[in-house]
């Protein structure tokens, strides 16, 4: 069973925003069906995490009525680094198990 949370993109800006150092950035690309996570290191891209939309609130600002579900990305040295801290901050109300 994983942990996934339902957010909004203005929820995930929010948690993301502290975490940016000189040797991570992170920014979030909005698209039709899914938000993705760039992470930006020293030397440029590295890698990019695609959420999946799950809902968009009609007549409400895009970065606050669509609703994008994270579930942990794969396991990996960079993305351990992105997903612990976003993981600690995820409003704990927000937690749906998944089979």
């Amino acid at each position: 069973m994983e942990l996934c949370y339902l957010v909004s993109i203005s929820v995930l800006n929010e948690i993301l925003a502290p975490l940016a150092t000189k040797e991570a950035r992170y920014r979030l690309v909005p698209g039709q069906d899914f938000v993705t996570v760039v992470y930006y290191g020293p030397c440029g891209l590295i890698k990019q995490m695609p959420f999946p939309v799950v809902y968009r609130i009609p007549e409400v600002p895009e970065d606050e009525g669509t609703l994008i579900l994270m579930v942990a990305p794969e396991r990996s040295r960079e993305w351990s680094g992105f997903w612990t801290p976003v993981q600690k901050h995820l409003p704990s109300t927000s937690t749906y198990p998944t089979a």
